[in-house]
């Protein structure tokens, strides 16, 4: 019987303190998304202890992905690059100022009486 090599894969990431958890779930419930943790989180070539799924309402899909190391917190969407921030309150500020858009083109057909 031959033995079967594992690849061991190098953990990225830490998890949240308590403080960090109850902001960002406080942050997402005002902003209308929903907050999933995901422990062990990976793919083939990577595995993080933690990462925070952020979903818009209840829709099964994770539009953006935040997780932490020692140095910074990562702020990642479905489509896009890859943000790195100070602090998680320094992402969710990044975040809020992308989602602010002036709507200024549109003119209304016609007024309801």
């Amino acid at each position: 019987m031959s033995a079967v090599g594992l690849s061991s894969k190098a953990i990225k990431g830490l998890c949240f303190s308590i403080a960090e958890l109850t902001l960002i779930e406080s942050w997402s419930k005002a902003n209308a998304l929903r907050m999933a943790v995901r422990l062990d989180h990976g793919s083939d070539t990577e595995e993080y202890e933690e990462v925070l799924a952020l979903h818009i309402g209840t829709s099964n899909l994770c539009h953006w992905i935040l997780w932490r190391d020692a140095d910074a917190v990562y702020l990642q969407p479905l489509i896009g690059r890859l943000r790195r921030y100070r602090s998680v309150a320094e992402a969710f500020e990044a975040l809020a100022e992308k989602s602010l858009c002036s709507l200024t083109d549109i003119t209304p057909a016609c007024w309801q009486a």
